[in-house]
């Protein structure tokens, strides 16, 4: 926290306390003017004269710190009043004063001003708070702790303590910092107590927003609220892959150690790690946080995603960032040029396409590997291999290839499963890394029908049985509609639908698997469509077993209400719960965006335990990501 070390004690001319202060730069220490004007007063008529008096008063006031004195008076420090704004009547309720260090040279090694936190129109209620004051005579400091309550008369915000033991807010106090626990920050001065009721432990401070009105003191204060507003813009979005991308986009390419032994190349563990390290370190006049956050802005603008959350960063930039325009610029020019060589950090998600397109009564093999799903884009094709390239591989409804115009290692395969197959054992040759996700596109009647479940399929058949591997337990596998893909020009309102609802699940990336899956049951399809069609239902886990006779009209009714994502069971879990398994794996999920990865997991279970009626053996997720589709120009009209 900190604060401690930013906290003074404000001395009478005759050597006692009056009351607190704190140090909010490296020569600047907040006070308030009625503390002062005790300082200089031998009694309180003395006082109340000084506290009506419009010239800044001359004399010197002492200070010091008491965190650094070990049990003694110690050295104090010479200020002078640089700002008075004291209550000299009703309408003028500040009673603030700020004091100038006379030599900040002396200033104890360790000393370190606080920062204020902007708490513009956002509500404190039941926010826990604690201060440090000095209530007796020779105190080197006591706390006090309890609850911020809302804005009462003048400006003020009343604060309570909340336990039968702990010090109120009283004489000592007045002057003292208010540290906000949940904000991280200091949001105010304490500035009085209720006198008249004492055992009620009620007291008053100024917000930090009334505070840096006195003066220039918003220019010299260390004003915090970025690092606080930040962390509330993107709660609900740390485990994007959006955040992902701008944080390792934003960094210099060396690696920086911190001081928790990581390096800041090392993606952090939360939101608030990340952003007080990025804050920390600068870029040609930028702090990283700043870049990252204009990075961030540039990416969704250029995938046209999260309107709200757009609008959310660039009132941060416009409210923290003078001339942010300039770095908006920048930038620009940069994630171009990055653009065109794609940042290799961390773990890439190297990812393979492959699509069955309907043609006639036959499909349209195509596949393409993606060396690093996190920085590509389809209408930026780099880092991506078209893996059949020109040639021509046709194969019907049960996955048999019946027709294949190649002289390439492809020719050697003779259904769907073989060419997976080769694809699988392509995939180092092509990049360094393991090939971590594959997507299916089907025709809505063939999934889950005659077509084996890629995930089911055996990642090398010429390994010994007892070391094979299924395709599902090496890698995420999910399920996709080909008739999603965008084959022509022609406008289609069946995928704009999904689009916007899968635009809408990016929204509340944080949220819980089990929150955003809507159960339905299948017995009637017609009312099983209107349950999912709503703009609302944007995920559908199935209540019941997907039985083969109903399999084509349930993805049908899925394509038709622009259902993004499904969760279903094959129909040969016959001895399983299937309501009851699904709702177990949704709620072991935290974030829905991981479900994939809980999915594999699942299946690596069902492996392990070489039991057929796992639920793992019989899962299928349809996770149809519109910005992880193949390059545009290479998607053509069969």
């Amino acid at each position: 926290m900190g604060l401690e070390l930013a906290v003074v004690r404000v001395f009478k001319l005759g050597g006692g306390v009056a009351g607190s202060g704190f140090l909010v730069s490296t020569e600047y220490i907040l006070t308030c003017a009625h503390v002062v004007a005790y300082c200089l007063a031998s009694t309180s008529e003395t006082a109340k004269k000084i506290m009506r008096q419009k010239e800044i008063p001359h004399q010197i006031i002492e200070v010091n710190f008491p965190i650094f004195t070990k049990g003694k008076i110690g050295q104090k420090l010479q200020t002078k009043v640089a700002f008075w704004q004291p209550r000299n009547n009703d309408e003028n309720v500040q009673d603030i004063a700020v004091l100038k260090v006379v030599n900040p040279g002396l200033l104890p090694r360790g000393a370190k001003p606080i920062n204020l936190i902007k708490i513009g129109n956002q509500s404190l209620w039941n926010n826990k708070f604690r201060a440090l004051g000095f209530p007796k005579e020779g105190s080197d400091g006591e706390w006090a702790k309890g609850e911020l309550r809302e804005r009462v008369g003048q400006g003020l915000i009343q604060l309570e303590g909340t336990t039968e033991t702990g010090l109120r807010l009283e004489g000592g106090f007045s002057g003292t910092a208010i540290w906000d626990e949940r904000l991280q920050g200091v949001v105010g001065m304490a500035v009085k107590a209720d006198q008249e009721r004492p055992e009620a432990k009620v007291a008053f401070m100024i917000p930090t927003d009334l505070l840096l009105e006195v003066g220039d003191l918003a220019n010299v204060c260390q004003v915090d609220g970025r690092i606080q507003q930040a962390i509330a813009i993107l709660e609900n979005y740390f485990l994007s892959d959006e955040i992902r991308y701008a944080y390792y986009q934003s960094l210099p390419e060396n690696s920086i150690p911190l001081s928790s032994g990581k390096s800041l190349h090392e993606f952090p563990e939360s939101l608030r790690e990340m952003i007080q390290n990025l804050d920390n370190w600068m870029k040609e006049n930028y702090s990283l946080l700043e870049r990252f956050i204009c990075f961030l802005l540039l990416h969704l603008q250029d995938l046209e995603t999260l309107p709200k959350l757009c609008q959310e960063l660039e009132k941060w930039l416009e409210s923290y960032l003078q001339n942010h325009q300039n770095l908006m610029g920048a930038l620009r020019k940069e994630k171009a040029i990055k653009n065109q060589q794609p940042f290799q950090v961390g773990e890439q998600e190297t990812c393979l396409l492959v699509g069955a397109i309907e043609k006639s009564s036959t499909f349209l093999v195509k596949a393409w590997l993606i060396e690093d799903a996190r920085n590509y884009t389809p209408e930026n094709a780099q880092g991506c291999h078209s893996l059949i390239d020109e040639e021509d591989i046709l194969i019907n409804e049960k996955g048999t290839i019946i027709s294949q115009k190649t002289t390439s290692e492809s020719k050697k395969a003779k259904n769907l499963t073989e060419l997976l197959q080769l694809f699988w054992a392509d995939v180092p040759s092509r990049c360094n890394s393991n090939l971590k996700k594959i997507s299916m596109f089907l025709p809505y009647k063939l999934i889950d029908r005659d077509i084996k479940p890629v995930d089911q399929y055996l990642s090398d058949e010429n390994v010994p049985e007892d070391y094979q591997n299924l395709l599902g337990t090496e890698c995420e596998v999910t399920v996709r509609f080909s008739e999603r893909l965008k084959l022509s020009q022609k406008s289609n309102p069946y995928v704009g639908k999904f689009e916007e609802k899968w635009r809408s699940l990016a929204s509340i990336q944080g949220e819980q698997a089990a929150n955003i899956f809507h159960p339905s049951g299948i017995s009637n399809v017609k009312r099983f469509f209107k349950q999912i069609h709503p703009n609302n239902v944007l995920a559908v886990r199935l209540t019941e077993m997907l039985q083969a006779e109903k399999r084509e009209s349930i993805m049908e009714a899925f394509y038709y209400a622009g259902i993004p994502v499904a969760l279903w069971m094959r129909s040969e879990a016959e001895n399983l719960d299937c309501c009851e398994a699904l709702k177990g794996v949704c709620q072991t999920c935290n974030c829905w965006s991981k479900l994939p990865e809980a999915i594999k997991a699942k299946r690596y279970e069902a492996w392990e335990a070489e039991v057929d009626t796992h639920i793992g053996n019989h899962l299928s997720l349809l996770w149809d990501d519109p910005n992880l589709v193949p390059p545009v120009q290479q998607l053509r009209m069969p």
